[in-house]
């Protein structure tokens, strides 16, 4: 076996590591953005809300001007031209706040929905640093497992038959005492 292997090996097992880790920091950036999508939703939740107060308090003030200057004209201020004016804006008022209310509900739902968005984004982070890591892994073993790997005799378990995929496949079809270390009750053995 030869130094480099070795090495090889050893820069393998860092790099899985490494992949690991960068696969949860990553997760963990994806969950932080995600607790400030739901904090942008619930900000824009109550930004809403307050413009629905401050429709309602815009509505009242219209409704007491009219009555005021109606009443300040010598007009009935609750018959006419007035409460027609009053209606209207009762009405649009009111249109104004339920849509606010609106607003503010889907602001808060799609705060909700980018923060699942964010936290299956971590998952897959995660997850994917994971494959990354078995990945390099798998491929360090195959390439010691084809190449004779570290045993003295160069040859280990699938690979005993000559140290190659085809001698693997070959041991599987038809396995002998010395690939797979039972007594000759196998045929071949």
């Amino acid at each position: 076996m030869s130094k480099l292997m070795i090495i090889g090996a050893i820069a393998s097992g860092v790099s899985a590591i490494q992949q690991v880790q960068a696969g949860r920091a990553q997760a963990a950036a994806y969950r932080a953005q995600a607790k400030q999508e739901e904090l942008k939703g619930k900000q824009s939740e109550l930004q809403y809300r307050q413009r629905g107060v401050e429709t309602l308090r815009g509505l009242r003030q219209n409704i007491s001007a009219v009555t005021a200057r109606a009443a300040a004209g010598s007009m009935d201020p609750y018959s006419g031209s007035p409460l027609s004016l009053k209606n209207y804006a009762v009405k649009t008022g009111y249109d104004e706040y339920y849509l606010d209310q609106e607003n503010a509900a889907l602001a808060l739902a799609i705060g909700e929905v980018n923060r699942d968005q964010n936290l299956m984004a971590a998952q897959q982070a995660k997850r994917q640093g994971m494959m990354s890591a078995i990945t390099t892994l798998g491929t360090t073993a195959m390439t010691i497992g084809a190449t004779g790997g570290f045993s003295s005799g160069g040859q280990i378990g699938g690979f005993a038959g000559g140290g190659s995929v085809g001698g693997a496949v070959s041991n599987t079809l038809y396995p002998t005492t010395g690939s797979i270390g039972m007594p000759s009750m196998v045929p071949g053995g």
